[in-house]
């Protein structure tokens, strides 16, 4: 690396700071166990302790023959090294921070009581979370802070902060139901949510939540933010029905469980997910409508215009009302880091700075990953950051060309920029889009030309008029035309997710192959010089990966739902397509396979059964499916590989499988240990993997 190389890039090394927090965070979730937090903060502490000494020290280590390059080298990698640290310790200290109990079984029907703090639309009916909780199951199971329920039947006269009583069904959050999979559990334990379930009946109110309350009292903003949330779902709910209500619910609150699952796939297969998901784009766009309001407003006020920075008093007006949006779409972590966003760009407005760059964003990263460390590994998090990461890089670079001066060179221009900008997203977020949802819409940039546009200009503008008139309860006329704007928005996203052959799906992939994708976009966004472009060897190695090395496992087994299921070519055959569904589309999902069928439709070429077994036939090798315990001694001696989701497998029996692995054998206690089990058939030689592998020993995983 040449000395002017090395400068040039030396300037751009705090814009890595969140890629080694990151590196830290990333490395305590890849742990099986639960590292020391004392360990994790002496380490880091004692790291911050050399990079002070090597700054301190620079002369005597000069003295001591060391060149300037090799001490840079050296305080550079000490600095990343500490940074990792860093991150590592953070989230431990938050694992700590926010641990709470988790019911060890699934227990009920019961009654339960509990002070209702949130309630959002989920289709059909209703998702609430309780605190305060008390019932007779407590008795035998650990008391969460909170729990999730769901019910089928809709009450608007249930109001947050009421103390209801439900006779429910309560279990652990459930952690994956593939090995790799999204870890619910882990999700669930950074939000305190002990237990989750599901109720029987109607919600009944017990008594009103007493307003002396202390945990009242310190969950004040949050159960009145929520309160006016719900005030704005029955609004909205009087004058629209169907997909157009919990559009314009998704746009006002944030909630969006209300969507039907048809209409969610619809958007998703249009490529205008993120639309649904209130972050970057949303948050801009109210932070840049209310910046130029607000600034127009008291440009027309000559005295005011000509004495006061109104450019700086609307940025911090901006900011102010951002924050109160925030909290009233219940602050999901895509619009934290979008405020956060916001907030540094405009108060760099206020302080006559440039507003949007890569330090920007390195900013907002760090503030996330410090205080809410989780986030790394969330699709939310990966996806908005990697597209705004991707678009302002792409701007630093683009902007640099002249700009148009003729109306239509000018309009021209403006139509490439926004296909530039959808292409660059898109590009951008593909990788996080395939590892997180296992299928990429091949037409979106489609939609987003007329979605976005039509987002900024038109449904964004209409959102805040709406927030000025609620209030007021002059709503009802702004809402019917929010409606049907969203009908228009519906309209495209059926119309491109209808196109043939528009979906690209992709089987399940290990993260290490999205992290070195990551490495290698991050890189290209980061570095300066003509060392970018080595950033496109690990997008290459993606490429090739997701081509050419995916394998799909032959055999699924669900100890808990007793599914099993096997996969042959694009279709996945079940033991049961009635138990279970849920699973079942996970693993249809997952595999991204096209269809879900019984065993009863399978070939007998593949699969013969009888009352005691089946012996599926699969890559030149015989598996037994026991059925009943009377097919051991049969099955055993022919030292077929066995799986036996009901029954123990007699020790002598393990000792007469020929099958040369550790696991020759699965049945009930070694199923329902590991979890869910995937299994790679290959000739005489087989691959296990279970849930177990990949979840450890962590707090989140100890409810089951």
């Amino acid at each position: 690396m040449s000395s002017k190389v090395f400068t040039n890039e030396q300037g751009a090394f705090a814009n890595w700071f969140p890629v080694f927090i990151g590196v830290g965070i990333g490395l305590y979730f890849s742990l099986p166990f639960e590292p020391s937090l004392t360990l994790s903060f002496v380490t880091s502490l004692g790291l911050w302790g050399m990079v002070l000494g090597g700054i301190f020290f620079h002369s005597a280590a000069t003295l001591h023959g060391l060149s300037e390059a090799t001490y840079v080298l050296v305080k550079y990698f000490l600095i990343a090294a500490a940074l990792a640290s860093t991150g590592f310790a953070s989230a431990a200290y938050r694992t700590d921070s926010v641990a709470a109990p988790i019911v060890e079984r699934e227990f009920g029907p019961s009654y339960f009581e509990g002070r209702i703090i949130q309630i959002e639309p989920s289709s059909p009916g209703q998702r609430y979370l309780l605190d305060n909780l008390t019932g007779k199951a407590f008795k035998w199971l650990s008391t969460p802070d909170i729990i999730r329920l769901k019910s089928n039947l809709e009450q608007e006269n249930i109001r947050v902060g009421m103390r209801v009583r439900v006779l429910a069904v309560i279990q652990p959050p459930s952690r994956p139901n593939i090995p790799g999979g999204f870890n619910y559990a882990r999700h669930a334990y950074y939000q305190k949510i002990g237990a989750i379930g599901y109720i029987l009946g109607k919600v009944k109110v017990a008594e009103e939540q007493p307003p002396n309350d202390k945990q009242y009292i310190d969950n004040y903003i949050g159960m009145k933010a929520a309160e006016v949330r719900n005030s704005i779902v029955r609004k909205v709910g009087k004058h629209l029905d169907g997909d157009q209500k919990d559009l314009v619910v998704t746009f006002l609150t944030g909630q969006k469980g209300g969507l039907s699952k048809g209409t969610k796939e619809e958007i998703r297969d249009a490529g205008l997910a993120h639309l649904l998901a209130i972050s970057g784009l949303h948050m801009g766009l109210m932070a840049g409508i209310l910046f130029f309001v607000i600034r127009f407003i008291l440009a027309l006020f000559p005295r005011v215009a000509l004495n006061f920075p109104i450019k700086k008093i609307a940025a911090v007006a901006a900011i102010v009302f951002c924050f109160f949006y925030l909290l009233l779409i219940n602050h999901p972590l895509s619009a934290q880091r979008a405020f956060i966003m916001v907030a540094v760009s405009l108060t760099a407005v206020v302080l006559d700075r440039k507003a949007l760059s890569i330090r920007t964003v390195s900013v907002a990263a760090v503030f996330l990953l410090l205080i809410y460390p989780e986030v790394l590994i969330s699709a939310s998090f990966q996806m908005s950051f990697s597209a705004v990461l991707a678009l302002v890089a792409f701007f630093e670079r683009y902007s640099q060309k002249k700009p148009e001066q003729k109306f239509i060179g000018k309009l021209l221009h403006n139509i490439k920029l926004t296909c530039y900008c959808s292409l660059v997203a898109s590009l951008a977020t593909a990788p996080f889009v395939l590892y997180h949802f296992h299928s990429l819409p091949l037409f979106g940039i489609l939609a987003n030309l007329v979605a976005v546009p039509f987002t900024a200009l038109v449904l964004m503008p209409l959102v805040l008029i709406c927030y000025v008139l609620l209030p007021l309860g002059a709503e009802g006329l702004i809402i019917q035309v929010l409606g049907q704007a969203f009908e228009f928005l519906l309209w495209v996203a059926r119309m491109v997710a209808h196109i043939p052959y528009g979906e690209w799906r992709l089987a399940a992939f290990p993260v290490s192959v999205l992290a070195i994708v990551t490495f290698g976009g991050i890189w290209l966004c980061l570095i300066k010089t003509k060392l970018r472009w080595y950033g496109g060897v690990p997008v290459l190695l993606f490429v090739i990966h997701i081509n050419v090395f995916i394998e799909k496992p032959d055999i699924l087994v669900d100890p808990k739902n007793q599914l099993v299921g096997i996969t042959i070519n694009d279709t996945l055959y079940l033991n049961s397509t009635k138990r279970s569904r849920f699973v079942s589309r996970i693993w249809k999902q997952d595999l991204a396979l096209n269809h879900l069928k019984s065993w009863d439709e399978l070939s007998r070429d593949y699969l013969k059964c009888d009352a005691e077994s089946c012996h599926l036939t699969l890559q030149g090798m015989v598996v037994s499916l026991i059925k009943d315990g009377t097919a051991f001694p049969e099955d055993c001696n022919q030292g077929l590989f066995l799986i036996a989701p009901k029954h123990q497998v007699p020790g002598w029996c393990n000792n007469r499988s020929r099958v040369g692995d550790d696991y020759p054998t699965l049945g009930y206690w070694k199923l329902r240990k590991g979890g869910v089990h995937s299994i790679f058939l290959t000739g005489e030689m087989l691959t296990i993997h279970r849930v177990s592998e990949f979840v450890g020993d962590r707090p989140w995983n100890r409810g089951d």
